[in-house]
């Protein structure tokens, strides 16, 4: 009787977490990411979260540009002096590049990757 009580407890535990799923052990990452001469210092060129994550991207820029975060589709124009955050939860998992469009270019900045929990 006490074996079947407990399968019954560890049921529902499990099925409760399953239920819940990885919002659970979402985390709250922000990151800053500082745009000089068109580029990304090298640390920030690949930007690492897991799915579930609520993600702030917190951009500064030296010169006028839009950046792309494709994947999450995510587009916002950066002026100088004028920091930009794009906000969401990191549902879609892979690697999603973030470029710059403007001045008759696009290019690659750096890429977003969103592991699986």
């Amino acid at each position: 009787m006490k074996a079947r009580r407990l399968s019954a407890v560890l049921g529902l535990v499990t099925g409760t977490l399953l239920a819940v799923g990885p919002s659970v052990w979402a985390e709250q990452r922000v990151v800053e990411l500082s745009i000089r001469d068109g580029e990304l210092p090298k640390n920030t060129r690949v930007v690492r979260v897991r799915q579930g994550d609520d993600v702030t991207l917190r951009w500064t820029t030296d010169k006028p540009l839009t950046i792309h975060l494709h994947g999450y589709d995510f587009e916002k124009a950066l002026s100088p002096g004028a920091p930009v955050s794009m906000r969401f939860t990191a549902r879609a998992t892979g690697r999603f590049p973030i470029e710059t469009h403007g001045h008759g270019e696009e290019r690659t900045l750096g890429y977003l990757e969103v592991h699986p929990r």
